[in-house]
C-alpha cells in the first residue's frame, strides 16, 4: 500500500508500474514454465490496466501510454522465438501488441469519466478491446487473451460458460470478479464488495456447470494413432529432394510402428500439417505429375543435405514418394488423416532440363483423408490463413509491396496460398461406421469461428471429432509457445463439447477431451535421443448431440457485442466533451 500511494504522488511511474505488474501477471498465468502456470492470476491480469483506466490521475492518453510501455517487456519475452523467423515483423508485432493496452486505458477511462460504474464498464471495454484484438483487426491475432489460462482451473469449470457465450463470455466474468477483488483489497465497502465478488463467482460456476457437458454411456470411442516425426524449420524452408525422400522414410517407420502396436491398435492415425513429402496430393494434381514425367533428383545439393544416407537411387519419378505411402496405407489397413498442398488447374512447364515450374489458379493448404489406398474426394482447405505467416492483411492484395516486405524482413518466405471457401468435413471409414472429422489447420484451432463452422451447421452437429494438424517448428526450441497453442486450442473443445487430436511436427501431439483436458501426451519414442520424435495411441471419446441454436448465436456474436458497446460509449464521451465545451462557451 505505500507503494501505492507513492505512485499517487508520481502518476507516470503509477500507469508504468502498473502495465508492468499486469504483464508479470499474463507471464506467471501462462505455462511459461514447466508444468501449468499460476492459472488463478488470470483474473488478475486486467485488474491494474482497470486501475488506471479508473483513475488516469493524467491524459487518459498518456496515462495509455506508459502503461502499455510497461507491458512491452513481457510482448518481447513472450514473442522473442519470432526473432529468428522475422526480424523486422517481431518488433512490429511487440508494438502492435502494446498498442491494444494503450487503446483499453484510453478507450475505458474516457468511457468510464462520461458513464461511471466502472465494476461492468471497464470489464466490458477490457473484453470489447480484447474481441478486436483476437477477432477482428488483420483478420485476428487470438493468443494471450486474458481468459485462456482459466481452462486449468479444476475441472474445467470456470471454463465451462464459453460452452454458451464462447471465451470472451469467461473474459468478462473474470474481469468482472477481478474488479470486485480490487475493491476488497483496498477495503472499499468491504461488505457490498464481498457480497458482489461472491455473487459473481456463483454466477460464473453456475453457468461453468451448465456448460461442461457430462460424460454419456452411449458414447462412442475411437483409438487414434498420432505421428509426430520433428523435423526442424529450417529443413522444411529448403526442403530438397533428398531431405524429403529421407523423411518419408522417418514418417514410414513411425506410422508402421502405431500401426502394429501390440497394446493398442488405432482406427485412424494422423501426420501433421503438410506433411506429405511431395508437391501435391490432390488426384487431379498427381495425375498431372505422373503424365508429365519429371522426376526427383536424390543427389545432396550441398554437404549438410541428409548426410549420412547411403543407398538412395539418383533419380525417381516425381509421385514415388505418394505412391509408395498409399501402398503403405492399403497394406496396413488403417485410414489415415494428412496434411498437404492441393492446388486449382495445376500446370507443370519445364523450361530447360533443370528447372521445372508450377502454376496454379490457386494453391492450398489442405487435410485429407487416405482409406484403401485412396485419397479421398473431398479435402478441407485451409479457409483462415495465419496472418503474417500465409498471408499479410491488407498488404497481400498489393503483390509488390508484399513481396518488398517479405524482402526486408522475412526472407525465403513466400505468401502463395489461397484461403478455402467452406469447412469440408472428411468422412473416414473406421470400424463401427464413417468418423466425422474436422481439420482445423495450424492456427485455425485458435479461431473460434472457423472451428464451430467445421462442427455444426444450423446447430446440426457436421463431426464428431477435431483433429488439428499443425507444424509447431516455427517456435524453435521454445516450448512455451507450443504449450500457448495448445492451451489456446482447448478452449474450442469446451465451447463446442468435441474432442480434439493434436498431431504436432515438433510437438505437443496430444488428445484433448470434450472439456478441454488432456488426457493424453506421452510419446512412444522410436529414438530415445529424440524425445520429439515418436508416435502415440490413445483413445478418445467423439462428440455427441446437436448445439442449442441460442448458444451458437450468443458465442458468434458476444465478442461483437462488447465491441459495438465499446464503441458507442467512446463516441458519446466525445458528444459528451463536445457538450459541455458549447455550454462553458455559452455561460
Amino acid at each position: 500500500m505505500a507503494l501505492l500511494k507513492w505512485t499517487q504522488r508520481c502518476p507516470r511511474a503509477r500507469a508504468l508500474s502498473c502495465g508492468a505488474l499486469s504483464a508479470l501477471f499474463l507471464i506467471l498465468a501462462f505455462p511459461f514454465f514447466e508444468g501449468n502456470g499460476l492459472w488463478w492470476l488470470a483474473i488478475l491480469i486486467p485488474v491494474p490496466l482497470m486501475v488506471i483506466a479508473n483513475e488516469p490521475l493524467i491524459s487518459p492518453s498518456r496515462a495509455a501510454l506508459y502503461a502499455g510501455l510497461g507491458t512491452l517487456p513481457a510482448w518481447l519475452w513472450t514473442h522473442h522465438w519470432m526473432w529468428g523467423v522475422t526480424k523486422v515483423g517481431t518488433p512490429f508485432l511487440v508494438l502492435y501488441l502494446m498498442f491494444f493496452v494503450w487503446l483499453f486505458v484510453w478507450a475505458g477511462a474516457r468511457i468510464c469519466q462520461r458513464f461511471g460504474r466502472a465494476w461492468i464498464t471497464l470489464p466490458m471495454v477490457w473484453v470489447g478491446i480484447e474481441f478486436l484484438r483476437g477477432s477482428v483487426a488483420l483478420t485476428g491475432y487470438p493468443w494471450y487473451l486474458s481468459a485462456h489460462p482459466l481452462i486449468d482451473s479444476p475441472g474445467q469449470v470456470l471454463a465451462g460458460p464459453a460452452a454458451l457465450g464462447g471465451v470472451y463470455l469467461v473474459g468478462l466474468l473474470s474481469a468482472v470478479l477481478g474488479w470486485q477483488l480490487w475493491g476488497l483489497s483496498r477495503g472499499d465497502g468491504f461488505v457490498q464488495r464481498g457480497v458482489g465478488a461472491a455473487g459473481v463467482l456463483g454466477v460464473w460456476v453456475a453457468l461453468g456447470v451448465a456448460g461442461i457437458e457430462p460424460g454419456s454411456s452411449e458414447s462412442r470411442e475411437v483409438t487414434v494413432g498420432i505421428v509426430q516425426p520433428n523435423i526442424p524449420q529450417d529443413n522444411r524452408m529448403d526442403w530438397t529432394d533428398r531431405q524429403r525422400y529421407v523423411d518419408w522414410m522417418m514418417l514410414r517407420e513411425l506410422t508402421i510402428a502405431s500401426a502394429q502396436d501390440s497394446e493398442l491398435t488405432p482406427d485412424f492415425i494422423v501426420w501433421p500439417e503438410g506433411f506429405v513429402p511431395g508437391w501435391t496430393f490432390d488426384p487431379i494434381s498427381l495425375q498431372h505429375e505422373r503424365d508429365h514425367g519429371f522426376t526427383w533428383d536424390l543427389r545432396p545439393r550441398y554437404v549438410d543435405d541428409a548426410p549420412g544416407v547411403w543407398g538412395l537411387p539418383e533419380l525417381i519419378p516425381a509421385t514415388t514418394i505418394v505412391d509408395e505411402f498409399l501402398m503403405m496405407q492399403r497394406n496396413l489397413g488403417i485410414p489415415m488423416v494428412v496434411g498437404s498442398v492441393a492446388f486449382d488447374n495445376l500446370k507443370i512447364e519445364r523450361n530447360n532440363k533443370e528447372w521445372v515450374t508450377y502454376t496454379n489458379d490457386g494453391m492450398y493448404n489442405s487435410a485429407f483423408s487416405v482409406a484403401d489406398g485412396e485419397i479421398g474426394s473431398r479435402w478441407y482447405n485451409k479457409m483462415h490463413l495465419t496472418p503474417f505467416g500465409e498471408v499479410m492483411p491488407v498488404i497481400s492484395n498489393w503483390e509488390w509491396l508484399e513481396q518488398q516486405l517479405l524482402g526486408l524482413g522475412a526472407t525465403g518466405m513466400e505468401f502463395i496460398l489461397s484461403a478455402g471457401e467452406v469447412p469440408v468435413v472428411l468422412e473416414v471409414p473406421i470400424k463401427g461406421g464413417a468418423l466425422r472429422v474436422g481439420t482445423p489447420i495450424c492456427f485455425e484451432a485458435t479461431v473460434p469461428g472457423v472451428c464451430q463452422d467445421l462442427v455444426f451447421e444450423k446447430g446440426q452437429r457436421i463431426a464428431d471429432i477435431l483433429v488439428n494438424i499443425t507444424n509447431d517448428g516455427w517456435f524453435g526450441n521454445w516450448d512455451p509457445s507450443r504449450r500457448t497453442h495448445m492451451l489456446v486450442a482447448r478452449w474450442r473443445c469446451v465451447e463446442l463439447r468435441t474432442p480434439m487430436v493434436r498431431s504436432a511436427n515438433t510437438g505437443i501431439s496430444c488428445v484433448i477431451d470434450r472439456r478441454g483436458a488432456v488426457i493424453n501426451e506421452n510419446l512412444s519414442m522410436m529414438d530415445r535421443e529424440d524425445p520429439r520424435s515418436g508416435y502415440l495411441n490413445a483413445r478418445v471419446e467423439v462428440g455427441t448431440g446437436d448445439s442449442i441454436l441460442i448458444f451458437e448465436w450468443l458465442r458468434s456474436v458476444f465478442g461483437w457485442g462488447m465491441l459495438g458497446m465499446t464503441c458507442v460509449g467512446l463516441i458519446l464521451s466525445f458528444i459528451q466533451k463536445r457538450s459541455e465545451q458549447v455550454l462553458g462557451a455559452d455561460e
